[in-house]
């Protein structure tokens, strides 16, 4: 069949069904009342907007699915020309938007792990892990920078010896021959002993101390890279740690403003408990055990709610004798929180200094037994680990003496075990700082004597420190999960003793696990910089704590009772994360910057300041662009740059400002809005004697053809079931408001039509009198059945009164 004849044959149809024109589907009718137009659909493009715009209707989504099926079903040609392709794009990119979130979702990192966390312990605890998956792949991406940019070239590309790739030309604070002189007098002791070796591995002495898993093990020459030539182990070693620094940073940003923009809740008090009734449920549990703690859970989340509003109630109604007793009580615990947290600290550095001054001793493992020795070594590790332990349980008992609120119980408790752990890093650190620090060194190496302890390669040793923190830490971890809770679930579900029921299971403790995993993070962060692959142990750790902690949540511990809200959590946690970061940065900064590199070992023997790299490479520069480093890094190019900042910052804090006030504003609107259109209401109730939207009976007044004598029959038709012919029509508008006819006989000249846009008082004035009318009865015996349209018609222009509800 010809294209010619195609056409005549679809015109005859169309001609056909403009003389016969067949019955519409239903749901083109009632897309049509939606205000949609079907009649034309001729392509592609016209089916795409209509998708459109039953995407925006207000109807449930199978009556959006049904209208959609039967779009599809109508037979429609392809667009062609520019339209035709921009809608085929849109589709194809539609749907591979669809086919990326798919596969997002099946390659996510133990995405079913963490889907059965949820339906066993809550959203709350599935936070914790979503995090500590998190800092698995922080810890991922800053080994993987450490091993690419510093490992692998230190031990793949060889020696070119310092060339002027590394010694730059015309550089002061530069030394090659101390560095020949120091380096063959570090030396590491190697013993062949089974025992020894499995005691140095866990020490990060001896033999480990020669492994790429410490600072000394790397050198500053010049290395042969084969892609360009000349490769600078210590300025890639520096500006690996700055970058790492950096990304940390930038991503720890990124998780937040996330986390702020994910769960942003409203802090309305009047809300609180409709929130928790109609939204509190966890439609993601599947176990009835779970259900019932969840139940729980709710009931003593609304009970702390009314104990938290009860407190505040008694401490309005407390004498000046009780204020003064509870302050006082306050004020004795503060001052024996801050006396534990300063003998926390003082013995962490007496234990430190002792264990220093007892490995001095050049024979201390020939005098003493390894058992002994081990301990002494690992002895400052144990000290923070059984503080960061036993100190948190004191402050969990004494805060209940306090008579805080349950939520503000939670925030001091968590302050309090932060501060602990920072407090006992920061004096870690010092106390490690002292030793570095020490005066009384020679000349030539840069190594103390006398009273100052002889390090020959001090970064190591430093390295060392944080390197028996994070295994102390990893191993009891370990031990907690596997020594005390598992044993705890079998003998509460295998034993039938009564006290074995009253022990029950333990509960997983979201702030005490997440503040764990921040304190290895913050090892990690320390110790990079001074033991280069500490990285992999962290990421390690991460690995084998996730597995744990899903066997804890899965099998040895019950939900919290009284959970802690997983967006509070979350960003409280990160705070406390980006806290820890910044202290970490504080040490690391000052020791590339200030203090003097080890002459006999790391990649900065030769120099001395480790930021001299920078100056020895920006030497090798062309002059023009030395001339332009020098204005970027110079210190009136960085305070005009503060100041160009600080402005931005005051930009968008004031405009943020602006728009906090707007919202509130907006608010305020809503509200009276509401209210205003309550009174319009309550008015029309007033007019008509019956309350808005209520159902009335559909009583029909028998037709007469002549006049009527008697009273007015009882029920009133609406304008809604009024028609010019005196018949009734269906109501096509559901949800137009129903008034009963009556004849108003305006007072005043009010206009007809009232707009209601605006809740000011102008506006509210004429609403009101725009209802000031006398209301007239229609006296039905002087109507005519023959004269009922134009009564009719009469009554309904005079009650045309609009309202924009």
């Amino acid at each position: 069949m010809s294209r010619r004849s195609t056409t005549a044959k679809k015109r005859a149809i169309a001609r056909n069904n403009k003389i016969h024109p067949s019955k519409k589907d239903p749901e083109m009718e009632e897309l049509e009342e939606q205000g949609i137009d079907v009649s034309n659909l001729e392509d592609e493009e016209d089916v795409h907007r209509v998708m459109n715009a039953i995407k925006q209707l207000p109807c449930p989504l199978a009556a959006k699915r049904r209208f959609r099926a039967k779009l599809l079903q109508k037979e429609i040609k392809q667009s062609s020309g520019c339209c035709g392709g921009s809608n085929t794009n849109r589709q194809n990119w539609r749907k591979f938007k669809i086919w990326k979130k798919e596969m997002s979702y099946k390659l996510e990192p133990w995405g079913s792990w963490l889907k059965n966390v949820e339906g066993h312990q809550g959203t709350g605890v599935v936070s914790y892990f979503v995090f500590l998956r998190w800092l698995f792949f922080l810890n991922l991406v800053i080994f993987i920078l450490m091993l690419l940019f510093v490992t692998i070239p230190y031990v793949a590309f060889s020696n070119n010896g310092y060339t002027y790739v590394v010694t730059g030309s015309g550089v002061s604070g530069m030394s090659v021959a101390s560095e020949q002189t120091c380096s063959p007098l570090y030396q590491v002791n190697v013993s062949s002993d089974a025992k020894t070796l499995i005691q140095d591995f866990l020490q990060g002495s001896g033999w480990m101390e020669k492994t790429a898993m410490f600072y000394g093990f790397y050198d500053s020459q010049d290395l042969n890279s084969f892609v360009a030539g000349h490769y600078s182990l210590p300025l890639a070693y520096l500006l690996t740690s700055l970058v790492i620094l950096l990304f940390s940073l930038i991503t720890m940003a990124r998780y937040t403003m996330q986390s702020f923009r994910e769960n942003l809740e409203d802090q309305n008090e009047k809300h609180q408990y409709c929130n928790r009734v109609f939204g509190g449920w966890d439609f993601a549990l599947s176990e009835e055990g779970t259900a019932v703690l969840k139940h729980r859970s709710l009931y003593k989340d609304l009970a702390g709610e009314l104990a938290e509003q009860r407190h505040h109630e008694a401490r309005k109604n407390m004498s000046s004798n009780d204020k003064c007793r509870l302050y006082t009580i306050r004020f004795f615990i503060n001052f024996m929180v801050i006396c534990i947290l300063g003998g926390s600290g003082y013995l962490i550095y007496w234990v430190t200094d002792w264990v220093t001054s007892f490995l001095a001793d050049p024979n201390y493992k020939t005098n003493n037994d390894a058992i002994v020795v081990l301990l002494v070594e690992f002895l400052p590790s144990l000290t923070i680990t059984a503080l960061n332990g036993i100190v948190p349980l004191i402050f969990g008992i004494v805060v209940k003496a306090e008579n805080y609120t349950p939520e503000f119980t939670i925030k001091i408790t968590l302050i309090r075990t932060v501060f602990l752990r920072l407090a006992s890093l920061a004096v870690l650190i010092a106390t490690i700082y002292r030793i570095v620090s020490c005066t009384d060194k020679e000349t030539t190496c840069n190594v103390g004597q006398n009273a100052c302890d002889s390090l020959r390669c001090w970064e190591t040793y430093v390295g060392q420190n944080f390197f028996k923190l994070i295994v102390l830490d990893f191993l009891v971890k370990v031990g907690v999960t596997l020594g005390y809770e598992l044993p705890r679930k079998i003998l509460t579900t295998k034993c039938d003793a009564a006290i074995c029921k009253k022990i029950g299971l333990a509960e997983f403790d979201i702030p005490k696990n997440v503040l764990d995993i921040v304190y290895t993070q913050t090892l990690c962060w320390l110790g990079f910089f001074y033991a280069p692959l500490i990285p992999a142990l962290a990421t390690i750790s991460m690995f084998v704590l996730f597995y744990l902690k899903y066997l804890s949540a899965m099998y040895n511990t019950n939900p919290p009772e009284i959970p802690y809200k997983a967006s509070k959590s979350n960003n409280f946690f990160m705070i406390v994360l980006m806290i820890a970061f910044f202290l970490c940065c504080l040490p690391v900064g000052y020791t590339m910057v200030k203090l003097t590199p080890s002459y006999g070992c790391g990649p900065f023997r030769i120099y001395s300041y480790m930021t001299v790299c920078v100056d020895a490479t920006i030497s090798n520069f062309p002059s023009w662009l030395q001339t332009i480093i020098g204005i970027f890094t110079s210190g009136s190019f960085i305070i005009i740059l503060l100041v160009l900042l600080s402005l931005i910052i005051y930009y968008t804090s004031s405009k943020s400002g602006a728009r906090a006030k707007m919202i509130v504003m907006l608010k305020e609107q809503m509200i009276m809005e509401g209210k205003d259109k309550q009174f319009l209401l309550n008015r029309i109730y007033e007019l008509t004697g019956e309350k808005p939207g209520a159902k009335k009976k559909d009583n029909k007044r028998p037709p007469s053809n002549g006049p009527r004598n008697g009273p007015p029959p009882s029920a009133v038709k609406t304008v809604n079931e009024v028609h010019h012919n005196g018949n009734v029509s269906k109501d096509n508008d559901e949800i137009e408001k129903k008034i009963r006819v009556v004849e108003l006989t305006p007072v005043d000249d009010v206009p007809e039509v009232v707009p209601y846009n605006d809740p000011d008082d102008s506006t509210r004035k004429t609403a009101e009198t725009a209802f000031k009318r006398e209301v007239t009865p229609v006296d039905w015996d002087q109507v005519p059945g023959d004269e009922n349209t134009n009564r009719t018609t009469s009554t309904v222009t005079a009650t045309n009164v609009a309202f924009d509800f």
